[in-house]
């Protein structure tokens, strides 16, 4: 048993528990539990950290060995029931690896490489028994806003989340497109950021997030505070923000069907050789979403938004390319804004057209 006395501190998530433990009673207590895709189930499984960069661990081992190395940055843990004793401002837990990290876990993996240990005592905030979601929105906090984190894996986590949100069900979208056999997208995103071997995965799940969120809420964070407090999510002038407010997912899950499969239909060339051309990757993909309040605007002024009308749009669109001899290639379409902005304007161009 470790034990090591505590200061705690309310915050509006809940009580936390501030400590400063050495180093070597911290690597005693910890444990970490993976995230990771299942390309043949189409989930994500396992708990909320990422895959364990080892640079990143051989950088900061390397650190620790300085004579000036510091880490003031504190350690995040979750202790479940029956692992731990909280005796007034005194903390005792088991040292069998049952402190999972929340946040911290390539600082541990580092100072533990560096054979170094004994000499940093790091300050360490305990949470007392959180639930799955709430280790999951923690991280999420604390990284979204990071390049460290790929944002496929922050995204991804919101699916540990039970109650409703922007990111929730952007997230769930994403993961329907990647699996159902009518989607164009089927096996063609990658989750949690990282490509399956072998694989045709030309899109990562955090951009295809990034460019579909816009649509669903003007404030998701907003949104998603006023849904756990009971709230009803603000009216967001967003195309798909209705559908959302009035829990009609599939809607939009269809209506992003019905355009990605005319758009690959459309330039089926392009669309299977990812390799070749931007069409399913990023500029492409973004073009697309940029040019969608136009698309969806214009349908439903016709009151339809089947493939159908997205046909006439894209082949219009298909044609004003080719007469001004361009291609979905990087080298007509910067793998930029500028690219992405582009293919947009041809898409709008041609919706005026039809």
């Amino acid at each position: 048993m470790i034990t090591t006395r505590v200061l705690a501190f309310e915050q509006s998530a809940g009580t936390f528990y501030l400590s400063s433990m050495s180093a070597e009673d911290l690597i005693k207590i910890y444990k970490v539990n993976r995230r990771s895709y299942n390309p043949i189930t189409g989930s994500a499984d396992g708990g909320i950290q990422r895959e364990l960069s080892s640079k990143r661990v051989n950088d900061i081992a390397e650190y620790a060995t300085s004579p000036d190395a510091s880490f003031p940055t504190p350690i995040i843990l979750a202790l479940s029931e029956d692992t731990y004793q909280l005796d007034g401002d005194t903390l005792t837990i088991e040292e069998s690896n049952t402190a999972d990290v929340v946040d911290g876990q390539h600082r541990i993996e580092g100072i533990k490489k560096s054979g170094v240990a004994y000499r940093f005592s790091l300050p360490v905030v305990f949470l007392l028994e959180p639930t799955e979601e709430e280790k999951a929105l923690l991280f999420a906090t604390i990284n979204g806003k990071q390049t460290t984190v790929p944002a496929s894996v922050v995204y991804d986590l919101f699916d540990v989340a039970k109650t409703r949100s922007p990111q929730k069900t952007a997230h769930e979208i994403a993961r329907a497109l990647n699996s159902i056999d009518t989607s164009p997208w089927k096996y063609r995103l990658k989750m949690l950021g990282k490509k399956t071997k072998g694989s045709d995965e030309s899109l990562s799940q955090g951009t295809f997030v990034k460019f579909l969120l816009p649509h669903i809420s003007g404030n998701p964070t907003q949104d998603m505070k006023n849904i756990k407090e009971g709230k009803e999510p603000a009216q967001h002038n967003c195309i798909f923000n209705e559908y959302f407010r009035t829990e009609q997912d599939e809607i939009i899950l269809k209506i992003l069907i019905n355009v990605f499969n005319s758009v690959k239909s459309t330039w089926l060339n392009e669309w299977n050789n990812p390799d070749q051309y931007v069409l399913s990757k990023t500029t492409g993909y973004s073009g697309v979403m940029r040019a969608l309040p136009d698309l969806v605007a214009k349908g439903r002024l016709n009151s339809d938004l089947t493939q159908s009308f997205f046909d006439k749009v894209f082949l219009e669109a298909k044609n004003i390319m080719n007469a001004k001899g361009i291609e979905l290639t990087s080298d007509d379409f910067f793998t930029s804004a500028k690219g992405e902005a582009q293919f947009r304007d041809i898409i709008k161009q041609a919706l005026e057209a039809i």
